[in-house]
């Protein structure tokens, strides 16, 4: 039937071993249609369960640690606890109004069931009780998330909440304090820090910002998705947040994904201004630059979906960092990426304007060793004609590096020199339509490639 399967899948939802071996027991009570037993199981499980929990809590909340105690001790004296315990949970707004209701329900039906009272417990009630049980309490990792949440905010405050500024150092810790809460709650969580994010106090903001992008990288997809919902979506039109999104978006590009266009188009707002307004002198690695973010969304995304989103800022980003060491370091994992890279690198290479093939020379040598094991020989080749090009122009470096027989970038050397080799032909092709020469008129410009420079 299907509510067997059912039932035996929630059994799997249980985190506590041993509550998680009291509830197949009583699943097996009640396929054997000993419904009133199964009842009375399901009602100790819980009850056990929300004592332990009650217990971890109350190592971070006082109020919880008073009932806790209390409760405990009842129950060691083998006194009735159970009234005291659900009317001590609802009153001090640890339990909500209607799982308190729920537990008052499930107490009465386990009196009937447990007495020889006439009542005979239905499968249906007991499905019910067995349902609801582990939905609404076994399943979850602690009883009042938003008591713990509170407890989160309230150390957002402390100096040494996070002790590096290490993103995996931060994930680490957002994934502890996070151990106990349910997922239900992330929404309350979320909005609360979010707007510590905004406090005067420097530490306070600081550590809320850094909890939230600790929270996207850990990449939990109920955070994921309250993330999209809570933060980028309702405040991506808010420029006070415009600094928390960014980050969240440098941490998980997942957070990219399934937006709605209205979104997009904003998100896109925001990425072109921060382009605009980051310094040359930012480290790369930071979640304040556009290297970090263009490599998380092009982690996490189809490539030429983040180039439809974000091609014009994409290309902007190009052109102000085009030689960002820690992006061209990573660029030959992003085939789409990597190929507007390119282009914007031929084109410095063999530029008519002095000062932008220049430029590139210098920068040749730290492009060889951030990203010269993802040329291909193709690639090697045209660029290096490129460069012959800004020398037949005049600019002095590029005379200078053509004269030295590109020893400064050696690696490239070699792979034009291979694929001159082993594609002469297509190698004509591409250096005549570059140099708007014959083919047969080439080996003056390809003896570069052959000779040594001593």
């Amino acid at each position: 039937m299907a509510h067997l399967t059912d039932m035996e899948e929630l059994v799997s939802s249980i985190k506590n071993e041993d509550i998680r071996d009291y509830m197949s027991e009583s699943l097996a009570c009640y396929m054997a249609g000993a419904y009133r037993a199964s009842v009375v199981l399901t009602f100790i499980a819980l009850f056990d369960d929300i004592i332990d929990k009650l217990g971890e809590l109350g190592k971070v909340n006082k109020k919880a640690k008073t009932i806790f105690d209390t409760a405990s001790q009842k129950r060691a004296d083998q006194d009735v606890f159970e009234t005291y315990l659900i009317d001590q949970l609802k009153s001090n707004l640890l339990f909500s109004t209607l799982d308190a209701e729920f537990l008052e329900i499930l107490r009465k039906l386990r009196n009937k069931a447990a007495h020889p009272s006439g009542h005979h417990a239905s499968a249906e009630e007991a499905r019910f009780v067995y349902h609801e049980s582990v939905s609404r309490f076994l399943s979850r990792p602690i009883l009042s998330t938003t008591q713990l949440a509170d407890e989160i905010l309230a150390s957002l405050s402390n100096a040494n909440m996070f002790p590096s500024t290490n993103i995996d150092i931060i994930t680490k810790v957002v994934k502890k304090e996070l151990e106990n809460i349910h997922f239900e709650v992330y929404p309350y969580l979320i909005s609360k820090v979010l707007d510590k994010t905004q406090e005067i106090d420097t530490e306070t903001s600081k550590n809320s910002r850094f909890f939230l992008t600790g929270m996207a990288r850990a990449g939990d997809l109920s955070a994921v998705a309250a993330l999209k919902k809570y933060v980028i979506e309702k405040k991506i039109s808010n420029k006070a947040y415009k600094n928390a999104i960014f980050a969240l978006l440098c941490s998980n590009g997942k957070l990219f994904s399934d937006l709605d266009e209205v979104t997009y188009h904003r998100v896109s707002v925001l990425v072109a201004e921060q382009i605009a307004a980051v310094e040359l002198t930012v480290e790369h690695t930071r979640f304040s630059h556009p290297a970090t973010l263009f490599i998380s969304l092009f982690t996490e995304n189809a490539h030429a979906f983040v180039i439809e989103k974000l091609g014009g800022e994409f290309d902007a980003f190009l052109e102000k960092f085009t030689y960002s060491a820690y992006f061209c370091g990573h660029v030959y994992k992003f085939e789409t990426a990597k190929a507007l890279l390119l282009t914007k690198f031929f084109n410095r290479a063999g530029s008519s304007d002095f000062q932008t093939a220049n430029s590139f020379i210098r920068n040749a040598s730290d492009i060889e060793k951030s990203m010269g094991n993802s040329f291909v020989p193709v690639e090697a080749f045209t660029l290096i004609i490129n460069i012959i090009q800004a020398a037949n122009w005049g600019a002095f470096a590029a005379v200078d590096m053509r004269n030295a027989c590109f020893g400064t970038i050696p690696k490239l050397k070699k792979l034009a020199n291979d694929f001159l080799n082993e594609q002469p032909g297509e190698a004509k092709v591409i250096a005549a339509k570059l140099f708007h020469v014959k083919e047969d008129d080439l080996d003056v410009y390809f003896d570069y490639f052959k000779q040594t420079h001593d």
